[in-house]
């Protein structure tokens, strides 16, 4: 398999150019990662070459590796900054003082507003090839890990309210994790982000039984 890769931290942590101001490196790094993410999303991570990726950004191709030192650094840094800027949103919107039920009803619409808006980086999320970069495998780990964490957080605060009635809120939090990745990745349809998030919201919040009668599973449930 070749030299082995960095650690997803070291690889994460160590940046090229200094970011404290936004001048043109920083402005080239982000047109470099923008143009690639295309790449990505139209093409395998193994099928990706950074002579592409330097003609695609009009560049020798000794300039991409001023910005990011591996191929793989640059894949992972794409999903990083992705993920960073969606989960900071999100959290932004958790700690804002408002009902469960409105809080869960307004991360659904950012999430698939960011995503609808961020189509070549979801079609590399839909692939999920951080799986075949072994040595990070983590990664994805990490940032699903943070997701629930937020999904449970809202879910506590409404079931503290008496907006959600008590449940498991760790298996909770995992369907609505699988729910929305599922739709954002597989649901053909022209509808808009918020309305979308409206009938996912719905599910969610009124379920799929139009009964309670325990007759309607037979009488001892499933």
């Amino acid at each position: 398999m070749g030299k082995k890769m960095a650690k997803p931290k070291k690889l994460m942590n160590k940046k090229a150019v200094p970011t404290k101001k936004r001048g043109k490196g920083s402005i080239r790094r982000e047109e470099i990662m923008k143009v690639t993410a295309n790449l990505f999303s139209q093409k395998s991570y193994h099928d990706v070459t950074m002579d592409q990726i330097a003609e695609e950004v009009g560049v020798a191709k000794g300039t991409i590796y001023l910005y990011f030192e591996s191929k793989e650094n640059l894949y992972l840094e794409i999903l990083e900054h992705t993920h960073e800027t969606i989960e900071s949103m999100l959290e932004k919107e958790i700690a804002k003082d408002d009902p469960a039920p409105k809080k869960l009803k307004k991360v659904l619409r950012l999430l698939f507003e960011f995503y609808f808006q961020n189509r070549d980086v979801l079609r590399i999320l839909t692939r999920d090839e951080t799986r075949l970069i072994r040595e990070h495998c983590d990664f994805t780990e990490r940032w699903r890990h943070r997701r629930i964490k937020l999904y449970r957080k809202i879910l506590e605060k409404g079931i503290k309210e008496g907006s959600f009635r008590p449940a498991n809120t760790e298996l909770m939090a995992l369907i609505i994790f699988g729910l929305v990745g599922s739709v954002m990745s597989f649901y053909p349809t022209d509808k808009t982000a918020g309305e979308i998030a409206e009938e996912v919201f719905s599910m969610i919040s009124e379920g799929i039984m139009t009964t309670h009668d325990e007759s309607a599973l037979g009488g001892r449930g499933l």
